[in-house]
């Protein structure tokens, strides 16, 4: 894996503010979990291309931690610029390959790093239910008792405007000492049906209209709708 660049990064950040700009209306970011020094695992549901992108862009404006993220092989090789930004990479249906990924996730997490895993392994459909999920992050656990796992939900919606709006929760940490009685299957299960939970009350609170514990991280340019205005009040 190629070494992070500081100056891929600072691009990459620039631009990615432009982008999700462009893009999205806003973006809103509810976050439970409180900052230490342990370890921390990050599992995160995958429906979006978007998804690897906002992942460093949390990292870097939010978390600001020494991150890195799991992605698909062919990812990373369609997009090299995500090896020099602490993505590293995995191909799902080769087991060398994951037992490779695993190892160097692990490899992270005991120097005190924070790792990404989508465990669904694919992109599915947002409203797909049960989540589709693989062992690994059950096994970072069994390898690192101090980790924090801990699950992220993002839920891409249109509501009252032109553009989409994206809402991401962080949540409270799951601590090895609730699960060291399950064996690695059943801390999957538990693992899936915390991300499941998570996911399904985003969409609660954005179909209800309850976002008042979501603080706006990003405000989109102007839509041709509210140019119009300007343009009506002249």
């Amino acid at each position: 894996m190629n070494k992070k660049s500081f100056k891929t990064e600072l691009i990459l950040g620039n631009y990615l503010t432009w982008q999700l700009k462009k893009h999205f209306y806003r973006v809103f970011v509810k976050n439970d979990h409180v900052s230490s020094d342990t370890p921390k695992l990050y599992i995160m549901n995958h429906s979006s291309w978007w998804d690897g992108l906002i992942v460093f862009y949390l990292n870097r404006y939010l978390l600001k931690e020494d991150a890195y993220a799991m992605m698909s092989k062919d990812g990373i090789e369609n997009f090299s610029f995500f090896s020099k930004i602490g993505a590293f990479p995995v191909d799902p249906d080769s087991p060398k390959s994951l037992i490779r990924s695993l190892q160097f996730a692990d490899q992270k997490l005991k120097e005190k790093k924070s790792v990404w895993i989508f465990p669904q392994g694919k992109e599915e459909h947002l409203e797909k239910r049960p989540l589709s999920f693989m062992n690994g992050p059950a096994y970072l656990a069994e390898k690192n008792q101090d980790v924090e796992i801990i699950p992220v939900s993002a839920y891409y919606t249109f509501r009252h405007d032109q553009r989409p709006e994206l809402f991401i929760s962080i949540g409270t940490p799951v601590r090895n000492e609730n699960i060291e009685k399950m064996n690695r299957n059943e801390k999957s299960d538990f693992f899936r049906r915390t991300l499941e939970e998570s996911l399904n009350q985003v969409k609660t609170d954005v179909i209800n209209e309850n976002i008042h514990d979501y603080k706006k991280f990003i405000s989109g340019f102007k839509t041709s709708s509210e140019w119009l205005e300007v343009l009506k009040r002249k």
